[in-house]
């Protein structure tokens, strides 16, 4: 029995082959400015960075990774901190030059859809570990090659935009890595971004609402290795994996980014194969076949702005022969999940 895999969101394929060539990390441009105008945030309106992995010649780069941290912690104006948790990063798609080709995507690479930054100095992951390696293989030596990622950055609403007016500007210094696949730091840029926060007048009384999933849960995997697998079902449970709060009755949805799951070979799966529900103390929970539709999979009273955990669990049907019936290969997709009210 061949090895099926399927994956869910940011996902992780260990192993390792020899990188040939030097490999740079430059930057490639980005807007370098960002308006805060009212409570309710902001979204660049364009990339606020793109990075570049170049080199010359023909290699195989597996297992990167890219970070990104804070040099200047704390930032400040004055006495005035913003806080670091409320910005973060999204990836906006990938261009570049490899031969033969393609240029792997956002959801073949397994970038998460947001990136956070912590309060404090530590390193984030813009790539954990990407599942596509980075291959030219040109027929002309020292053949340029480039893989070029951008990310949008968005700034959360929130009342704690009251102490950090009034056109007050924030300045932030980010330190961007590059780490081959034995976690070695081959290349180091840094860049400024600007921050300012507009006149807001008075916070608005608000609710609020936050929704987090673990690191582990964003690097789902459902792994098929024996005869077993296919006929009883498989079924992963990552305790802890999803965290909510809210202030008001709330409803937490989930759809997949895209249509089917995919390998990087063209092969596709029926996103229904697997089947996502939650476990915990409270709320009431539903059972869901992934989907590109929103379909709710949890609705609960208001928490008082208190954390609540819950388990995911993805899992197959015991003898769903459209496993049976696959080329054994990767597949993958992306989940958003997403907190509302209710």
């Amino acid at each position: 029995m061949n090895k099926l895999l399927i994956y869910i969101s940011t996902l992780l394929f260990l192993s390792h082959i020899p990188v040939y060539g030097q490999v740079n990390l430059g930057w490639q441009g980005g807007s370098d400015y960002l308006t805060v105008g009212s409570y309710s945030g902001a979204v660049s309106q364009s990339d606020i960075a793109k990075l570049k992995i170049s080199g010359n010649g023909n290699i195989t780069f597996e297992n990167w990774k890219v970070s990104a941290r804070i040099v200047n912690y704390p930032v400040m104006n004055g006495g005035n901190e913003f806080p670091a948790d409320k910005v973060s990063f999204s990836p906006t798609g990938t261009s570049g030059n490899l031969k033969p080709g393609p240029i792997p995507s956002v959801s073949q690479i397994g970038m998460p859809l947001s990136v956070s930054f912590q309060n404090g100095p530590n390193e984030v992951f813009l790539v954990p570990n990407s599942n596509a390696p980075i291959v030219n293989n040109s027929a002309t030596p020292n053949d340029y090659f480039e893989l070029i990622m951008g990310f949008n950055l968005t700034i959360a609403p929130g009342s704690y935009l009251n102490a950090l007016q009034a056109w007050k500007e924030y300045q932030f210094q980010i330190e961007y890595t590059l780490y081959d696949g034995n976690n070695t730091p081959i290349a180091r840029i840094q860049h400024m971004f600007k921050i300012q926060v507009a006149n807001l007048g008075p916070p608005p009384e608000e609710n609020q609402y936050t929704i987090r999933i673990s690191t582990e849960a964003s690097n789902g995997l459902l792994e098929f290795n024996t005869m077993a697998d296919y006929i009883n079902g498989k079924s992963v449970t990552y305790t802890n994996g999803l965290s909510v709060s809210a202030t008001t009755a709330y409803q937490v949805t989930v759809r997949s980014v895209t249509s089917s799951f995919s390998s990087a070979a063209g092969n596709t799966l029926p996103l229904d194969v697997v089947r996502l529900q939650l476990n915990g103390d409270s709320g009431t929970r539903y059972i869901r076949p992934l989907s590109t539709a929103t379909q709710t999979i949890l609705e609960g009273a208001s928490t008082g702005g208190n954390a609540v955990n819950f388990d995911i669990i993805y899992s197959t049907e015991a003898n769903d022969s459209r496993l049976f019936n696959i080329s054994p290969d990767q597949y993958e997709t992306s989940l958003m999940y997403e907190i509302s009210p209710r």
